[in-house]
């Protein structure tokens, strides 16, 4: 019920933390796991994501899953906040998602497919010094309902993964000025792992979420459902 052995799936940002455990992990389980990263793709390039697409039919000519992990950040604070940082935020975090969904969508309306983008607390949260990255994951969030409603009748699923505060490259300022005030706010009094991901990549590849598109899943410890 949750196997995903022999599924062709492109995962986006696949030489980050969270992208290469997710990549390693669906390989290891017996998917066909096709990375995407730079210098390889840049996933702002039209004609990039048209190469990745070609390369991936060529693994039993299908796409069963698509993985959106790929994302940037560049924080400071909203009246110094370079416009060419929201630009690069969105072409990555945003616009790729949009393309490339569309792309794969495309040949997986015969067999149908799972389609899961990477958002973030920062879906439902405001935090400090980062317009872009809030607004971008914001609305990759809402981008997943539109695409879960406009290719529900393919059979494509298409759902949100929200990791909270994975320690990674992206989240070393985080770890190394607020690391024990960010463990205190989880339940579970801990950071989170990008191995920690991977039960629900799985969940959500897998035949055992048949019935499940347009929802959120928050991998986050806890974070967002803590009140006092």
């Amino acid at each position: 019920m949750f196997s995903i052995k022999g599924l062709v799936v492109i995962v986006t940002g696949a030489s980050g933390g969270n992208g290469s455990a997710i990549l390693n992990k669906l390989k290891e389980l017996g998917a066909i796991a096709v990375d995407c990263d730079l210098p390889k793709y840049d996933v702002t390039k039209n004609k990039d994501l048209d190469r990745l697409i070609a390369e991936t039919l060529k693994h039993n000519g299908q796409i069963n899953g698509l993985i959106n992990c790929a994302g940037v950040t560049y924080g400071n604070n909203l009246l110094n906040y370079k416009d060419e940082d929201w630009d690069k935020t969105y072409e990555v975090n945003l616009k790729a998602p949009y393309q490339l969904s569309k792309k794969a969508a495309e040949h997986m309306k015969t067999t149908g497919g799972s389609i899961i983008n990477i958002t973030s607390l920062n879906s439902e949260l405001g935090f400090p010094n980062n317009p872009a990255y809030v607004a971008t994951k914001g609305g990759l969030k809402q981008l997943t309902k539109s695409l879960a409603v406009d290719l529900g009748k393919h059979n494509i699923r298409v759902n949100n993964i929200g990791p909270g505060y994975i320690r990674t490259n992206m989240t070393k300022q985080g770890w190394t000025n607020n690391k024990e005030e960010i463990e205190k706010r989880t339940i579970l009094g801990r950071w989170g792992e990008p191995e920690d991901l991977i039960g629900a990549v799985v969940f959500l590849l897998s035949e055992a979420s048949a019935y499940i598109t347009g929802q959120d899943i928050y991998v986050d410890g806890g974070y967002l459902a803590k009140g006092l």
